[in-house]
């Protein structure tokens, strides 16, 4: 779970901007995780702010941070894993910092980089409750390998350390080289930390976009099925089954993104193609339609259940960007109880424009979920607040709070009245 996370210098975010996900003891202790030494984290985060004001963004910071330290690269030239900088510091480094708990032992990254190579990373643990050095290593030149210094405490070899030192680009992190390269024993905590990033964090583009693929292998898991059915049964689909058929056709003039298809083994201009059909119950009598022939909300639903599912059967990180799309609000903040009163250690950090769902208790009584982007009309850039920060009264109502436009973050429009300039010549 994610503890604390800050970026400076990063699309649109030029100051140090900083979300802390952390919270008190409450009645309600389904809400958050007790990571143990009276530090408790909040499973949910949304974000809310106007079109371009820079919600997506802190996702996607979120997400660069754990693929630097995550992905390596094998040649010298290509560039760090980040995005551009702030349009009005290019000449200046990015900055990530991320606090997280793997399992219950919390890890603290600080990384500073330039698209061309990482300046400095540290890496720090606590895996006996005190903070330990776990790695460091400092740029020296574009020639030149990186200092590299692993902690006492991580306990590798002076062979794992030569390894690690030799393979280490500029361009990515200490960490990333597990991936390239086979270690003894005495680097575990080394590959424990990898494999938690690569089985724990589901960033904003790692969700199963292809529904045939999603659907098979659903089929092949009956806990899986049992799920996905309850769910889309509760959320009044009239679905009682679906299924995926293979089927011999004419090659088609266009294919989509969506479809899992094959040569056909008659040949020529034939291609075996996988669908999707749902099964779907209207009174007594039941009947067949196709993945296409699903509503766009049935089919962002379907999508979101992935997340759902991976978080309440297994201890995950999930971010997603504009989860409201397609769905109603009555069934999104249905999803969203049912990720808290099911997950046990997993964390959902999302965006929203779905400003009904202030008015409900989930978020006007746990303001700590709730976080707010606004761009700063004189600089461009994006800052973010959180909701309990501003002071509001607990009888006052977030929801109207913020459509007052007390808590910022929501568009200046002005008068729908236009002026135009009369480009006519006399």
């Amino acid at each position: 779970m994610i503890r604390e996370f800050w970026v400076e210098n990063y699309l649109s975010i030029k100051e140090r901007q900083t979300l802390n996900f952390e919270t008190k003891a409450k009645e309600d202790n389904w809400a958050s995780v007790d990571m143990g030494g009276d530090k408790r984290v909040n499973k949910l985060a949304v974000i809310y702010g106007a079109n371009a004001s820079g919600k997506s963004n802190m996702l996607l910071a979120i997400q660069n941070v754990f693929d630097i330290l995550f992905y390596s690269q094998n040649k010298r030239t290509l560039p760090v894993m980040t995005q551009r900088p702030f349009a009005l510091t290019t000449d200046k480094p990015t900055s990530f910092f991320v606090s997280f708990y793997a399992g219950h032992i919390r890890y603290d990254y600080t990384v500073s980089c330039t698209k061309e190579y990482i300046i400095s990373e540290l890496l720090e643990w606590y895996p006996n409750g005190s903070k330990s050095l776990f790695y460091e290593r400092h740029f020296v030149s574009q020639e030149a390998q990186s200092e590299i210094k692993f902690g006492t405490s991580v306990k590798v070899s002076a062979k794992t350390r030569d390894i690690f030192q030799q393979n280490t680009l500029n361009n990515h992190s200490v960490l990333s080289v597990f991936e390239k390269i086979s270690f003894e024993t005495d680097a575990k905590p080394i590959a424990d930390l990898y494999y938690w990033i690569d089985d724990c964090i589901n960033g904003v583009y790692d969700k199963m976009d292809f529904p045939v693929m999603l659907i098979k292998s659903i089929e092949s898991n009956d806990k899986a099925k049992q799920f996905y059915l309850k769910l889309l049964k509760k959320a009044d689909f009239n679905i009682v089954d679906f299924y995926t058929e293979t089927v011999s056709e004419e090659l088609p003039q266009r294919i989509s993104l969506y479809d899992m298809i094959n040569p056909s083994d008659k040949g020529g201009d034939r291609i075996e193609r996988t669908k999707i059909y749902f099964v779907c119950e209207a009174g007594n009598k039941r009947f067949t339609l196709s993945y296409d022939e699903q509503s766009e909300g049935t089919k962002k639903f379907l999508s979101n259940l992935s997340s759902l599912y991976g978080a309440v059967t297994d201890n995950n990180i999930y971010l997603i960007d504009e989860i409201d799309s397609e769905l109603h609000d009555d069934l999104l903040l249905y999803f969203l109880n049912v990720f808290l009163m099911n997950s046990k250690e997993s964390q959902l950090i999302f965006t929203s424009q779905e400003t009904s769902l202030l008015n409900e208790d989930l978020l006007n009584t746990h303001r700590d979920f709730v976080f707010f982007a606004e761009k700063n009309r004189e600089g461009a850039y994006s800052e973010y607040s959180r909701a309990d920060e501003f002071g509001l009264h607990k009888n006052l109502s977030l929801y109207k709070s913020y459509r007052n436009g007390r808590l910022g973050a929501i568009p200046q429009l002005g008068s729908p009245l236009l002026y135009l300039e009369n480009d006519e010549k006399d």
